[in-house]
């Protein structure tokens, strides 16, 4: 199965269906609307360059995905830099922390379409899932109180990483001495650095005078999908995310049982259908990383990006329905 499905991905399994052209499509249009962007060849001959891949037509065929991924980030930082010195005089705390989560979340993104283009489908919807609760965080601290959400999502860190020194610290009595004294100086010295960095912050947000408006701990991934009006993506699409983090048994389940069938045809369409998950959970990630993106840039009045955004969101969302229709 593993072979067929690296097989499958050097081959153009299907012309590009009617919606998928008609994103790309709007590429161009927004070119011919007189957009500031770079040519979309240049920006995929950079992706390429970026991570040291080279021109094929199974590239090309993730075109939608590679322009709109790194567009985004493109559209967002050039109109930054025309507000970046007002949001430094205005004493803005929070849209370089931001900014710099929204990096991050792109090189998730782009990071998902590497792996896939490379050969490793299934570790591709890993990365999707990272990107998918890299944009949730980011979304739901620019739902509310920034500055409220963002000490919350700093206080959850330090609080999960203090029981785990606490558990670490307690397995330390199982072992003999010599080791249990090594790994209680590396425990200690974590918890030292988690103190300075919690202080940091604290002093920070002392000297700066912001103040804390919600009084509320760090929700849990069920309830800032729920906060967001997204309860259905939680049960479908990131249940699905998560059983391929973990493991889980379906694709040794569905490989021994059609393996086991003998039937040639039936383990072709199988495996399509493998890759074609592969590429829907890359896509949704994408998706919400735009999402993310036009949130940001919605709060922060970036206005021409967050308008452009709107149709790399509607290309990736055709495309979605596409991957969706060839995937059952």
């Amino acid at each position: 199965m593993i072979l067929l499905r690296v097989s499958l991905l050097n081959l153009k399994v299907r012309c590009l269906p009617l919606k998928i052209i008609s994103a790309y499509l709007e590429v161009k249009e927004m070119k011919s609307k007189g957009s500031n962007i770079d040519e979309p060849e240049v920006i995929r001959d950079q992706f390429l360059e970026r991570h040291s891949l080279v021109m094929t037509s199974f590239v090309q065929q993730e075109f939608l995905a590679i322009y709109w991924t790194a567009l985004t980030k493109f559209e967002v930082d050039q109109e930054l830099r025309i507000h970046a010195n007002k949001f430094v005089t205005e004493n803005e705390p929070t849209w370089g922390l931001l900014l710099s989560m929204l990096d991050r979340t792109f090189e998730h993104a782009e990071a998902s379409i590497v792996s896939y283009l490379t050969g490793s489908p299934a570790s591709s919807e890993v990365i999707s899932r990272t990107t998918v609760e890299s944009s949730l965080n980011i979304m739901y601290i620019l739902k509310g109180d920034r500055i409220s959400r963002l000490y919350q999502y700093f206080l959850h860190y330090f609080e999960g990483e203090e029981k785990e020194v606490v558990r670490w610290l307690a397995l330390t009595s199982s072992i003999d001495e010599s080791g249990a004294k090594v790994h209680r100086s590396s425990a200690e010295k974590k918890r030292k650095a988690l103190k300075f960095l919690q202080e940091f912050v604290d002093r920070a947000r002392s000297e700066l005078g912001l103040k804390v408006v919600e009084n509320r701990k760090w929700p849990n991934i069920s309830e800032r999908f729920k906060i967001l009006g997204l309860e259905l993506d939680h049960r479908t699409l990131y249940a699905a995310m998560c059983s391929q983090t973990h493991n889980d048994a379906e694709d040794l389940l569905n490989y021994f049982v059609f393996v086991s069938l003998g039937n040639e045809d039936l383990r072709n369409k199988i495996a399509l259908e493998t890759i074609n998950f592969s590429r829907l959970l890359i896509y949704s990630g994408i998706r919400y990383y735009i999402k993310a993106s036009i949130s940001y840039a919605e709060c922060f009045g970036l206005t021409k990006a967050a308008k452009r955004l709107e149709y790399g969101h509607r290309a990736i969302s055709k495309t979605l329905e596409v991957i969706a229709l060839n995937a059952e």
